[in-house]
């Protein structure tokens, strides 16, 4: 099962220059992304019109999102779903934090699923599927680890996992 390392993808600034964004697994057609964007500071998301987005806060206490002027709380672990065209700005009011990141065209339904693992568990990951290592070592592989299907996860960890399904 392929595995992507986060700290061997190249940091690259946001659209809009206020962030840096480690893309881990883009789809052939440009229909999804996923990626880890880190936001040090307060200030604007870039925007992707026509998009959804759902991002999850894998690293950092806590991250503030006012969206089309609605303020939010987004916590550790806990995804979060908005609208790509919308004006976002960002808070960090207890410092910098890390979110992955699922943006998805038309074309797809973005999922995301925080799970724990046991150490005798294993989770099937279908081809539609990827899982983002929160904690632990599964199967060799270390915190900040993309794991993408088709295959499994197993042991002992915390997963956030991607679902990216088809719209019909």
């Amino acid at each position: 099962m392929p595995v992507v390392r986060a700290d061997d993808v190249t940091a690259r600034p946001w659209a809009n220059g206020g962030g840096v964004t480690r893309e881990l697994a883009t789809a052939a057609d440009g229909s999804w992304r996923i990626s880890l964007a880190d936001v040090d500071r307060d200030g604007p998301f870039s925007t992707f019109p026509d998009r959804q987005r759902l991002l999850t806060l894998v690293d950092g206490a806590v991250l503030g999102l006012e969206v089309d002027g609605t303020a939010h709380v987004v916590e550790p672990r806990r995804p979060f779903a908005f609208d790509g065209g919308a004006a976002v700005v960002a808070t960090v009011p207890e410092g910098p934090v890390r979110v992955l990141n699922v943006i998805a065209g038309p074309s797809v339904t973005p999922y995301v699923t925080v799970l724990e693992l046991g150490r005798t568990s294993t989770l099937p990951l279908a081809e539609d599927q990827a899982a983002y290592v929160l904690a632990g070592r599964p199967d060799g592989a270390e915190v900040g680890c993309l794991l993408t299907g088709p295959g499994g996860v197993s042991g002992r960890c915390t997963v956030a996992v991607v679902t990216l399904e088809a719209v019909s």
